[in-house]
Parts: structure tokens; C-alpha cells; sequence
């Protein structure tokens, strides 16, 4: 309940930063009557509670409420409060035998995190901000120390350097392994450590409150660590890896937005040679790049670079911790040749709980399913939304040549893919309703929204592919259509034409 309770403010909070608020008074105030009242259950305690049913019901009339609004705006309203009750009322009757351990994993992190959360908090009652700087890095030190176990040894302050003398900024923690040869002056348990880059499992940046401008000073210091060539020597099953991992932690932050674009102006400013695996910010949630190495999230799968950057928030948000903990496991057993077993197991568990269930709190897909439609029409890899009830999806298509299989995907008309970088290349889109296709013979028909943002400008067609070529099919024909399922009704005009067509070519488009 106190998940619950934390989970309806957050989506408070998001609402009362948009620059539209003011306009969403509808949905402000059922949410705080959400809130008290889920408030009052918790004071109550969890043994009278029985049901949820009522609390539910409340929160899926405020979700409609917000998907009318966001329907008559014409912008996106993403309220999503119902699930997480319902969640809880699936819990208190929970069936043997199904599938509970997602759900756990993903609340025992999300619980973990706001009880560390809540710990740096109550550290701002120190005046100074060298203290609240000291105790942040002795309190994460602590939690690391605890989850991660005998094997590691987390050192608070410290510099890396290799043999050459080459010495990094200093680092607020430094993981190493437990018997790791470390140079701490003085002989003190709590003096600032030398580390020798072969030694270090992770480099860690600790900050109260992590700003945009923050996040770049932390990250340009991440760039000061000494390479280490002869790490694929050493530990060639970890070619490609980077060493040592990076982080940086911080109890509160910035927006996941304003985080996720100073993430991609440090990367387009040139600063790539050390990436950070996770920034985590417990109060919003964690980041991570298409940079990122095992053990980690399996999606997005198509992110492959250090500007390709994903933000996990809401319920999500726990599981930064548990990937910052496993990658730790993770790196020991390779660079120690055990077996990874176990690792890629939980690894797999929380890739589940990222992905969510069929109840997630968000209601709206997080990642579209990319997988066919018919023939060789798939759903492509980028989603939207012009409104609450109109989701939408970009389109691929697959083209087979003799011996390779390329696939596209579908762009405007008249637009040249090659002049596109990653940051104009999904404006140029076409998007279709997600889950609004109908299919007749080799015919796959779409509905295709143009001008899609605009409540003015807006325009629904159909578009017909032939689901064997890929190729568009346009005409009278296609354009008398007014919903996807009379395609049915052209299907043999259309197939006859397609049939004493000559064959197209392989090569790709």
C-alpha cells in the first residue's frame, strides 16, 4: 500500500510539471482523493486490509477521466494508477502456481530503493555540504558493502591508476575484490585508496542531487580513469567490456527527460571513451545506453550506441539497483572464470520484471512487439501515442535476396534515409495504429495517421501492402477505403493486377 500510495503522487507530480497543468485540474483532484484515501488504508495497516476493490474502482475512473481529456486536447495524458491496486488485490489471493516472482523482484527493489531513498534523505539535516557529501558516500558504501557480500570490498574515495603513473580524478567509491592489492596512505581504514586499474571491478560518482550540469562534471571525470590494454589479455572472454564499470548515484535529481537529453549532449560533445553502465537517481529512477554490457537489460534491443539512452521510471525505477548489483556479480565471476549460471538467470528474471505484465501500471506499451503482421510487414521499432486511445507504431518491412534479408523501415514519401541522422530519423516515420490491421489473401491493410499530433491537421487512411513483396498498394481502389477491414471487398481486383505484374527485384530499397 505504501507502493501504491508513492506510485499515485508520482503520477501527481508528473501531471503538475507539464507545462498544461493547469488545464488538468479534472484529473489533479480525484488523484489526491486517491491518495488520501489509500493514506487512510495504510494508517489503518495492511492486517484489516481485505480488498482493494474500492480503491480500484477509483483509480480506473480517474484513468478514463484522463483518457477523455487527453482524447478532447488531443495530447498525450499518461495516467496510469489502476494496475498496482489491482496488483495488490492479486497478491492477497495469490494462485499457486502463478507467475509471482516477476512481481516480486520488481517490488522488493522498488521497496529497497525508496527505504534508501529515505535513509540519504535524512542526511540533509546535516548543515554542511561537505558532511551531507560525506555521509551520502558512507551510506552508499554501506549498502553496497551489505548486498554485495564478502567477496567485494567497497572503498569510499580514492584514485585509480595504472602503471605508468597515470592517475584518474578522484573517484567518490571504488569496488574492488576482496583480496585486491590496494595503496591506502597511512595504513587508515577510512583514507583515500590508490587502486591499480587491474584491480578495480567499478569507478562510482556520488551526488545528493544530480543536476544536467552535474551529470556532465561527473561524467568528465568518469573520462580521467587510465585505460587498461592489457585487460583483453588478461580477461579475453570480456573483449569489448569495458573496465572498470561506471556509475553514478544519486539520491534525487533532475527530470528522467532533462537526465536522458544532458546524457545525449555529453555524448555529442565527444565524451564516449568511458560511458557510465547506470545513472541511477533513486527519486526518479535510472538510465543506461546502448553502451551497456552483461549482465543488463535486454531492451531496447536496437540501441546500440552511447547517444541511444533509456530511461526507466515509476515502478521500474527499483531495478536499477538490482542491475547495479548484479553487474557487480556479474564482473567477478567472469574475471574469476565461474560459472555465469546463476547470474544469467536472475539477469533474465529482471529483464521479465522490465518488461512487465499483462496488468503493468504504465497501460501503455512500453516497446512495440516487433513481430510480423503478415508476410513481410512487421511492426517496426518506434512507438507514440496521438492521444490516451491512439496508440501508434512505425512499420517495417523485410525484403529477401538470395543470400541476405534486409530490413526497412518505412519512411514518408520522398524522404532519402541516408541523409538521416538518429535524432531526425523518426520524424520521418510513418505511423500506423498499433493493433489495427486486417488481412485478405496476400493483402494486408493499416491504418495510417498523418499529421498525427494536431487535432486540426489530422488524417486517417488506409494503406494496403501486398504482404508477400512488401510493396504499397495505391490506386482508387485503396483510397475509397474508409476502414481496414473492407480490404476484403478489393482483395480479387487487386490480386489479379498483382498477378500478371512482372516480378520485382531483390535489391534492397
Amino acid at each position: 500500500m505504501e507502493q501504491a500510495l508513492r506510485h499515485v503522487l508520482s503520477e501527481q507530480e508528473k501531471l503538475l510539471k507539464r507545462s498544461d497543468a493547469d488545464a488538468l485540474t479534472n484529473i489533479l483532484l480525484p488523484l489526491s482523493r486517491l491518495a488520501i484515501n489509500t493514506s487512510d488504508q495504510l494508517v489503518e495497516g495492511i492486517h484489516r486490509l481485505k480488498t482493494t476493490a474500492d480503491l480500484t474502482k477509483e483509480a480506473r475512473q480517474i484513468e478514463e477521466i484522463a483518457d477523455d481529456l487527453s482524447e478532447s486536447l488531443w495530447k498525450p495524458i499518461q495516467v496510469a494508477v489502476s494496475a498496482i491496486y489491482e496488483r495488490i488485490e492479486n497478491s492477497l489471493t495469490r494462485q499457486p502456481g502463478k507467475r509471482g516472482m516477476v512481481a516480486d523482484t520488481r517490488a522488493h527493489y522498488h521497496n529497497l530503493r525508496l527505504r534508501l531513498l529515505e535513509q540519504l534523505l535524512g542526511a540533509r539535516m546535516l548543515a554542511l555540504n561537505s558532511d551531507l557529501g560525506d555521509e551520502s558516500e558512507r551510506i552508499w558504501q554501506q549498502f553496497l558493502e551489505r548486498h554485495l557480500g564478502a567477496m567485494f570490498r567497497v572503498l569510499r574515495g580514492g584514485h585509480i591508476c595504472d602503471y605508468q603513473g597515470e592517475t584518474s580524478c578522484q573517484m567518490d567509491l571504488i569496488v574492488v575484490r576482496a583480496d585486491a592489492q590496494v595503496f591506502v596512505p597511512g595504513d587508515s581504514d577510512d583514507g583515500k585508496a590508490q587502486v591499480l586499474i587491474d584491480q578495480v571491478i567499478s569507478a562510482i560518482m556520488v551526488t545528493s542531487n544530480l543536476t544536467a550540469a552535474k551529470l556532465k562534471s561527473d561524467w568528465q571525470k568518469l573520462q580521467s580513469i587510465p585505460a587498461f590494454p592489457e585487460m583483453e589479455k588478461d580477461h579475453a572472454h570480456l573483449k569489448g567490456h569495458p573496465w572498470p564499470l561506471c556509475y553514478i548515484l544519486a539520491a534525487q535529481s533532475d527530470s528522467a527527460e532533462d537526465l536522458e537529453e544532458a546524457w545525449k549532449l555529453v555524448c555529442r560533445e565527444g565524451h564516449t571513451q568511458v560511458v557510465p553502465q547506470f545513472v541511477i537517481a533513486l527519486d526518479t529512477g535510472f538510465l543506461y545506453c546502448g553502451l551497456r554490457k552483461w549482465p543488463c537489460p535486454h531492451y531496447p534491443g536496437n540501441y546500440t550506441e552511447a547517444e541511444h539512452v533509456k530511461a526507466e521510471t515509476g515502478i521500474y525505477a527499483g531495478l536499477g539497483l538490482a542491475w547495479l548489483l548484479t553487474q557487480h556479480q556479474g564482473r567477478l565471476a567472469a574475471a574469476q572464470w565461474q560459472n555465469p549460471g546463476a547470474i544469467n538467470r536472475f539477469a533474465m528474471l529482471l529483464n521479465e520484471a522490465m518488461v512487465g505484465e499483462a496488468n503493468q501500471p504504465d497501460r501503455f506499451f512500453q516497446w512495440p512487439q516487433m513481430q510480423p503482421i503478415a508476410g513481410v510487414i512487421e511492426w517496426g521499432s518506434a512507438e507514440c501515442w496521438g492521444h490516451n486511445r491512439l496508440p501508434l507504431c512505425s512499420l517495417k518491412r523485410k525484403r529477401e535476396g538470395a543470400t541476405k534479408v534486409w530490413e526497412v523501415e518505412l519512411l514518408l514519401p520522398g524522404v532519402d534515409p541516408d541523409g538521416l541522422d538518429y535524432r531526425s530519423y523518426v520524424k520521418q516515420l510513418r505511423w500506423v495504429r498499433y493493433g489495427m490491421t486486417a488481412t485478405a489473401g496476400r493483402l494486408i491493410a493499416v491504418e495510417e495517421w498523418l499529421n498525427h499530433k494536431s487535432k486540426t491537421d489530422h488524417k486517417r487512411r488506409i494503406a494496403v501492402f501486398d504482404a508477400r513483396t512488401g510493396e504499397e498498394i495505391t490506386g482508387p481502389l485503396v483510397d475509397a477505403l474508409t476502414a481496414v477491414s473492407e480490404v476484403e471487398s478489393i482483395r480479387a481486383a487487386i490480386e489479379a493486377e498483382l498477378s500478371s505484374s512482372p516480378a520485382k527485384s531483390d535489391t534492397p530499397p
